[in-house]
């Protein structure tokens, strides 16, 4: 009887071995299991994507165009970050709840509501490419990205094609959005009527080389001070000890080209301004200066969330963002698998992007009062005739 208390007693004491090593096993490889379990394990060549938006239909938008928005008000157009993890579809069906859900009570009101009273707000739907696929460089991922692009650069034509007047024009990508609103500049703001209506373009949380103002977006430059305009403000915020992803965002990010395809952004310097300071300095912003974050999940669309104030400092650094780890919880990602491959569930520059669009909207107000504005662009059509060419006599 004793010796099969002992056995038993092993067998006990072996198996709460092997669980605890399970769970550490599990816990080392939680992210590469994340992984695992979103890849949808078919060939995008043979995927049969969701239903395309219309964007002639309201349904189409979370916030579609107004008709009777004030011509010369400031137009927002916000490309959402992503909203679907992965696991069936390679791009995100738009009746999908879940996806829907993270839209709706997340996403908008973290990163549209900063604008909300800055101009008319337009946020349109996608089949955004699914977090899974930015997590691998396989041909399918970039296909799925592609596809993504393409409903956004139909979203801007019809939110384009229904501005009337002359009003600034902010563009506002995040995580995923950032990589098409680098595409629509170089699709659509190449036209110069187009371009000299960009107050500014918020590319957040998306790498932005710098090689590309020397190339296809040559007309764009980094907004190096609060007053520019006709530029782009772009920053990636991490921690110091996030070094696992410092390294995934300089090397493993990928951009368009001027021919649509996607090249990595390593070795390629990327370019960084400080939201706090507004420039592309590399001046240290202290915490002071910090107009404030906020968590905006889960508010009304209206509802305006209280700033956090002072939560950090920021100081742009070979294309990254250093800040602080916020002092409210609520600022801050929360601990599960695959929790830093996702958009942050809050906006820890809140207050400072508000402001900052709003002065780079008065400031392209002000030019275009001191500057003027190009001419409009020619419709019309001019018909020639041949003309008469008659010699007329020598005249000393």
């Amino acid at each position: 009887m004793l010796k099969h208390n002992s056995l038993l007693r092993v067998l006990l004491y072996a198996l709460a071995v092997f669980i605890i090593l399970a769970v550490i096993s599990a816990f080392a490889g939680r992210d590469n299991l994340f992984r695992f379990f979103l890849d949808p394990r078919i060939p995008f060549q043979t995927y049969q994507p969701p239903t395309a938006p219309d964007y002639s239909d309201t349904s189409s938008w979370v916030l579609p165009p107004v008709s009777d928005a004030d011509p010369d008000d400031a137009h927002i157009f916000v490309v959402h970050p992503t909203t679907y993890w992965g696991g069936k579809d390679w791009n995100t069906d738009l009746d999908n709840e879940k996806s829907n859900d993270r839209l709706l009570r997340i996403a908008v009101p973290n990163w549209a509501g900063p604008f909300r009273t800055l101009g008319s707000v337009v946020v349109p739907k996608y089949r955004a490419a699914s977090l899974y696929s930015f997590l691998t460089t396989r041909h399918d991922a970039r296909a799925a990205r592609a596809l993504a692009y393409g409903d956004v650069l139909d979203a801007f034509d019809t939110f384009y094609a229904s501005i009337e007047g002359d009003g600034p024009i902010v563009l506002v990508g995040v995580e995923q959005g950032g990589l098409h609103v680098l595409g629509l500049l170089q699709d659509r703001f190449i036209n110069p009527h187009i371009r000299e209506r960009l107050a500014v373009a918020y590319v957040i949380d998306f790498a932005v080389p710098l090689d590309l103002f020397q190339g296809v977006l040559r007309d764009i430059s980094i907004c190096q001070n609060p007053q520019s305009t006709q530029c782009i403000v772009t920053f990636n915020a991490f921690e110091p000890k996030e070094e696992k992803e410092i390294i995934r965002f300089r090397e493993r990010s990928m951009v368009w080209d001027q021919k649509g395809r996607l090249h990595n952004t390593q070795g390629r310097a990327l370019a960084c301004v400080n939201p706090v300071l507004g420039s592309a300095s590399l001046d240290y912003a202290p915490k002071r200066l910090h107009l404030g974050g906020a968590n905006a999940s889960g508010m009304d669309w209206g509802a305006e969330p209280a700033p956090l104030t002072a939560q950090t400092s920021a100081q742009c650094e070979e294309g990254v963002l250093w800040v602080d780890r916020p002092r409210s919880k609520s600022l801050r990602k929360k601990f599960s698998a695959g929790e830093r491959f996702k958009p942050d569930p809050f906006n820890l520059f809140y207050a400072d992007i508000s402001k900052d669009a709003e002065r780079r909207v008065q400031a392209l107000r002000k030019k275009f009062e001191t500057e003027g504005r190009l001419a409009p662009p020619f419709s019309g059509k001019i018909e020639l005739h041949d003309s008469p060419i008659n010699k007329t006599p020598d005249t000393e």
